[in-house]
């Protein structure tokens, strides 16, 4: 059971004193601003991390720098990456925020100059022409890059040591735009990549392309989305890729009248568009040889049934733990035309879960164990129970979060799941270590000597 909020008049409560912060606070932050930086050595550890474990543990956080302007969405902040390096069942911790161009902006003016989320019209005017970007989202290694995304615009480069930001756009990619979930094909060594609004704010235009493990684009094609939709992540199959399109409206209108740049819309289904992963366009030597033979695709996704922005609408007086999401597994078959209706999904798991994993080795090919942070029935926290904050337990489905193999020749699923876990009832962080044999209880627990952003 979480701890009841703080009395405002209280001494945890600062008194009832007011601050800039006052207003842009979640509840579910009980107390915690972040913006920190800085190193600690050798944490605190409980129980004995597996000597295999040797490498760092990265997390971006949502971390505003200076108090957002009201109305934003959770999503919104600046990134901040937690990198827990992990040697010889020692852990040393280091913070540093992701040093983009909006941050080095604000900080100059020492103060906020960028409004609503992806709405340049709402940001000052000194600004309107800068990378807005936060660079907040997810974090990828790849072609010898540490990369901070947000799918709003480019990559930024980030030293995997120092964590110092070292370049903007790395790769020179297609577009302006690079999804902040692009997908890792184990057979290919390929890094597939898509972009939406990817000829700028409020087009249709949707470009996806492969990166090989030296940086080197491929397979570069431009598509057509069915409007400006939200197309936050993607699957991949042997031949194909998968956009997932949210039921989100992009209006350039609305965002100059003052708006959001997402409006929810609840007449638009869950809609996907399947792309070949190897255009016609590209040499006969990059094409795939059985991208004819795929009649049906399968792939598992979180399914809920409202906005999962309450600041973007529509409002509701719906109690959150009223809310409904579950997991599902969904079919669609490549024989029937463009615009038919895929048939209802099979639930999985019938309760709120988010940021899955699997075995990463079996990606795009068949599976057998999925990996799947969930809020358990009784344990609502105080925001949408479908977002990835304050977890409170894993569950592993032997059916089709960091997983960590043994080794390329272990079975599936055989090694450790790595996760931070918001102690909110104790207000403490902790790094835990789950044995994928055993999830009765961690093997290890790392205690951060502060309650770190979520």
């Amino acid at each position: 059971m979480l701890p009841p909020p703080p009395d405002p008049q209280g001494p945890n409560g600062f008194f009832g004193l007011p601050s800039i912060w006052s207003n842009v606070r979640s509840p579910f932050e009980n107390g915690v601003v972040g913006r920190w930086e800085g190193e600690v050595a050798d944490l605190v550890v409980f129980g004995e991390i597996p000597k295999q474990l040797n490498g760092t543990f990265y997390r971006i956080m949502v971390d505003p720098f200076y108090p957002l302007q009201e109305g934003n969405a959770p999503i919104e902040g600046d990134g901040n990456i937690c990198a827990l390096r992990i040697n010889d069942g020692r852990v040393d911790l280091k913070v540093r925020y992701v040093d983009t161009e909006r941050l080095r902006l604000e900080r100059q003016a020492n103060k906020r100059l960028f409004g609503l989320y992806r709405n340049p019209f709402s940001h000052h005017p000194c600004v309107r022409a800068a990378v807005d970007s936060t660079a907040n989202t997810n974090l990828v290694y790849w072609a010898g890059k540490l990369l901070a995304l947000k799918e709003s615009a480019q990559p930024y480069e980030v030293h995997p040591d120092t964590l110092e930001t070292l370049s903007y756009d790395p790769f020179k990619s297609p577009g302006k735009t690079f999804s902040a979930h692009p997908k890792v094909d184990p057979y290919t060594g390929e890094l597939v990549v898509f972009g939406y609004e990817a000829k700028g704010l409020g087009t249709d235009d949707i470009v996806i392309y492969a990166l090989d493990k030296q940086g080197v684009i491929h397979d570069e094609q431009w598509i057509k989305s069915p409007w400006p939709a939200f197309i936050h992540d993607c699957a991949i199959t042997p031949n194909f890729i998968i956009l997932v399109l949210w039921p989100y409206d992009a209006d350039v209108k609305h965002m100059k009248n003052g708006n959001q740049h997402w409006t929810y819309n609840r007449d638009r289904p869950a809609t996907f568009i399947i792309a070949p992963a190897t255009p016609t366009t590209s040499p006969p030597t990059r094409r795939r040889a059985s991208q004819s033979g795929e009649t049906k695709l399968y792939f598992k996704s979180s399914r809920i049934f409202y906005s999962v922005f309450p600041v973007i609408g529509p409002p509701t007086n719906k109690p959150f733990r009223d809310f409904q999401a579950d997991y599902v597994r969904w079919e669609i078959n490549l024989t029937q035309p463009t615009n038919t209706r895929v048939v209802e999904p099979t639930v999985i798991l019938d309760m709120p879960g988010e940021m899955a994993m699997v075995d990463e080795r079996f990606l795009t090919r068949p599976y057998d164990k999925l990996f799947c942070p969930v809020i358990p029935p009784g344990k609502q926290g105080p925001i949408p129970p479908i977002l990835p904050i304050g977890l409170h337990t894993y569950t592993m489905l032997d059916k089709p979060s960091s997983k960590v193999d043994l080794s390329k020749d272990a079975p599936e699923g055989d090694g450790w799941v790595l996760g931070m876990i918001q102690r909110m009832d104790v207000n403490r962080s902790d790094l835990v270590v789950l044995d994928t044999k055993d999830f009765a209880k961690p093997v290890a627990v790392v205690q951060l000597p502060f309650r770190i952003k979520g």
